[in-house]
């Protein structure tokens, strides 16, 4: 019966539509697969590093995690601008020749966005202002549909693919995952079935093009002191897919829960290199940029994190105290009022702001010394 039916089949079937439907519709070729003498003596092409040795690179999925208005975006911002001109970002080095940026998303309004980027470009000459406007492209909300970018829309696929299309860019920035995301960003499937979506819309003009994903962190306390440590790689919000199909992972937490102008930068994940080594960023108010904190303390500030330190050990009227004698550094205050077994000089540094901005304190060449208000206080 079965034979019959075959020879039927074969008899009124069109040799030419055949032909044409797997044309169109070609059937699916095995995976690659090369011999152990293949890989060995087979091409590979030289890692190209966009941020640090590995931690960007071209062909790569990047995760960038932090809470919410703990600066991811500015950070990624800055990093685009920084590649473009060599300079290095969080004393990690950038990809010498100009790259092309396209951020996607709809995490801040144009207002912000330009706010950001012309105080992060208003020192350079002309030429390198051109130089960054030429690389870099911001998608920006505008239009009712700018707003949705989620990827379980064929509509909005297309979208993505025409703009990839026109501008060509070496490295796309997502932000932020969950606005992406097609389904429940806890659930793993939903997570990797949507890394596969963006990977094929990202990736389909150049194989090459850095992925960069800017996600959420999970809040608290408990969960912010995860940024370093052995449980950085449970720093991001929902399904732990994101982490595992990434290659590295940049986690941005606050550095001071009263200076939102500081920040930790830590790797969370490294598959490809020696992780990097925690740094203190400080936000310049004028230039938009983030700075090294020379006076960043990782073990005090892990320590304020967990608890286990004050976030105030020393008071105003103490500092006024130590500076009865004459203007002293920071350094010289810190051994007056008793080092480290006191406080940490991160905490000090916080009362010596907060009595500079209230008036009791100034600084000069010397270091800080009383105001009027100061030697008052003192009496």
């Amino acid at each position: 019966m079965t034979q019959n039916l075959q020879d039927l089949w074969n008899s009124i079937e069109d040799p030419d539509f055949t032909a044409a439907e797997n044309q169109i519709n070609p059937a699916p070729k095995p995976f690659t697969i090369l011999s152990g003498a293949d890989l060995r003596n087979v091409t590979v092409p030289p890692r190209v590093d966009v941020l640090g040795e590995g931690i960007i690179a071209l062909g790569q999925l990047t995760t960038i995690i932090g809470q919410g208005g703990s600066g991811k975006s500015r950070a990624a911002m800055q990093t685009g601008i920084s590649q473009i001109l060599g300079w290095s970002f969080a004393g990690l080095k950038t990809h010498p020749q100009p790259l092309k940026h396209l951020f996607i998303g709809t995490e801040n309004s144009i207002h912000r966005q330009k706010s950001d980027y012309l105080k992060m470009t208003a020192a350079l000459s002309p030429e390198k202002q051109a130089l960054v406007d030429a690389h870099t492209f911001f998608h920006i909300v505008r239009e009712v549909d700018d707003a949705f970018i989620n990827l379980g829309s064929d509509d909005i696929r297309k979208k993505w693919l025409d703009t990839i299309e026109a501008t060509s860019p070496d490295c796309i920035w997502v932000d932020p995952f969950g606005e992406v995301n097609a389904g429940d960003i806890n659930k793993d499937a939903d997570v990797r079935h949507t890394l596969r979506e963006l990977t094929k819309v990202c990736r389909r003009f150049n194989q090459q093009t850095a992925i960069i994903i800017i996600h959420h962190g999970r809040t608290g306390r408990q969960n912010i002191a995860q940024a370093v440590g052995w449980d950085k790689g449970n720093f991001a919000l929902g399904s732990k897919a994101l982490y595992s199909g990434a290659r590295s992972q940049i986690n941005i937490a606050p550095a001071d829960p009263d200076d939102h102008s500081r920040i930790v930068v830590s790797c969370g994940k490294s598959n490809d290199a020696k992780p990097f080594d925690p740094v203190g960023l400080k936000l310049n108010e004028d230039t938009m940029l983030y700075d090294i904190d020379s006076t960043f303390d990782l073990n005090a500030w892990k320590d304020d994190v967990e608890g286990k330190r004050s976030n105030a050990n020393f008071s105003i009227a103490e500092v006024a105290e130590s500076l009865t004698d004459g203007p002293k550094k920071i350094g010289e205050i810190h051994a007056d009022l008793g080092g480290e077994d006191a406080g940490s000089r991160r905490s000090l540094q916080r009362i010596l702001q907060k009595g500079k901005t209230e008036g009791y304190f100034r600084t000069g060449k010397d270091g800080y010394k009383l105001t009027k208000k100061g030697e008052d206080l003192k009496a």
